[in-house]
């Protein structure tokens, strides 16, 4: 399921770099997930890594928001937010920041036309 994912990410980053090549530096993924030994996730934990910190953020504000923070899902059963997942939608939401979560490429063009037009 995880490929899956990555794919229609790769998907949404492509259209965006396409459709607003202004914007395309600003719109970002962090390198959470994979698989790593525990030397190097406890080295990346002490740099800042944070379990739940959304797969695409866009740092360009809009209408009162400072940001759109975007969690990939797909489509299929059982692909849903994981506890620290909705801790981080639930801390970013109080201090402004739009948090999403995109099922397809379909959803990602709908939310990134609607966040830039407000």
């Amino acid at each position: 399921m995880r490929h899956i994912e990555d794919n229609i990410q790769i998907n949404c980053v492509t259209w965006f770099g396409y459709q607003y090549p202004d914007l395309a530096l600003l719109l970002h993924h962090s390198p959470n997930g994979g698989k790593r030994n525990a030397r190097e996730a406890a080295r990346f934990k002490k740099l800042g890594t944070r379990a739940g910190f959304p797969d695409l953020i866009l740092l360009f504000p809009s209408s009162g928001f400072h940001a759109l923070l975007i969690e990939m899902k797909t489509e299929q059963k059982g692909s849903k937010q994981t506890d620290n997942q909705k801790a981080y939608q639930e801390a970013a939401g109080r201090y402004n920041y739009k948090y999403v979560v995109c099922r397809s490429l379909d959803d990602f063009r709908d939310t990134i036309k609607q966040y830039l037009a407000l």
